[in-house]
């Protein structure tokens, strides 16, 4: 008995999210960047179909702690490596299920196509390694569902490709397209012991996409950036045992807005926030309600984070 959810998955994969932090900014080269990010996930919107529901005595909440590493060899190619600290917390109305560790390790390249003082096009790959741990377990002893888990226990492939224009309308306005599709892995044996082989278990493949605006504004302090974007994401159903799993998969319709305050060119604070206003999921499904997250990037030698 694994004790994945009768109700069904969240929106989430196990761990912490990745896409959202395949970007790596455009540096100097022969640069290193440090990026250390917090974020807090209220899970606690009751969806059927499309249809909002009260939800019952159940809360879930997530959060995670990623140390993302970016290098910059030249006006080309950008490397990045991803590891997430993740605390995943539910209250059901038979106990409380917790869950805390290491998240699995993202590989990440960068090849830009196009880059110079209006326009910058490029693509990005990753492969997501399992080595965070798929074996937590409540209080009574059962495996937690795999959304619950800190790694996924399967190797993920990753794609993104991105535009962005700067002096997009109005001078000091720069707009992104880019679009995200993860490829996710099986894992062979999840909820595996003694006696007990496991389960084959899947979480869906996505596209994600996204279209924002940014506005650089400067002060004596240094520069002050605004962002807002509208993304849109969509799931697959998760696989177990090699058939769809029920109460799975679906579309997210989401608002991201931040602000960046850059008091120079080798420090930059976000604080940011994403807004979901419209699911169309797969059967009955909790998800995110709301998401509030702090990002800090240190550059060495300095870094174009107001393109």
């Amino acid at each position: 008995m694994t004790g994945i959810s009768a109700i069904g998955q969240t929106c989430c994969s196990a761990g912490a999210p990745v896409s959202a932090f395949l970007e790596i900014v455009q540096a100097k080269e022969k640069s290193m960047s440090i990026q250390l990010n917090y974020e807090y996930k209220s899970i606690n919107l009751l969806i059927d179909n499309n249809d909002r529901l009260e939800n019952d005595q159940r809360t879930r909440y997530g959060q995670n702690v990623s140390f993302k590493l970016d290098y910059t060899l030249n006006s080309k190619w950008a490397f990045s490596a991803l590891i997430p600290f993740v605390h995943h917390s539910r209250n059901t109305l038979s106990e409380n299920q917790n869950s805390y560790g290491i998240g699995d390790l993202s590989l990440l390249t960068q090849y830009n196509l196009i880059s110079n003082e209006l326009h910058n096009v490029n693509i990005s790959s990753g492969v997501k390694f399992p080595v965070g741990l798929t074996s937590h377990k409540g209080p009574s002893q059962i495996f937690l569902s795999p959304d619950m888990q800190s790694g996924s226990g399967s190797f993920d492939y990753l794609v993104r490709a991105s535009y962005s224009k700067s002096d997009f309308i109005i001078p000091f306005m720069s707009s992104l397209v880019s679009l995200v599709y993860r490829k996710n892995g099986t894992n062979e044996s999840f909820g595996s012991s003694d006696g007990f082989a496991g389960r084959r278990f899947a979480f869906g493949d996505e596209l994600v996409s996204v279209f924002g605006l940014r506005y650089l504004k400067t002060f004596e302090a240094g520069f002050f950036i605004p962002d807002l974007s509208l993304k849109i994401r969509w799931s697959k159903s998760n696989i177990e045992q090699g058939v769809d799993s029920p109460n799975s998969g679906g579309k997210w319709v989401s608002i991201p807005l931040g602000f960046s305050f850059v008091p120079d060119e080798t420090k930059s604070i976000r604080v940011y926030t994403e807004i979901p206003v419209y699911q169309d999921l797969e059967g009955l499904q909790i998800t995110t309600d709301f998401l509030i997250g702090v990002q800090f990037i240190y550059n060495r030698k300095g870094n174009k984070f107001y393109k």
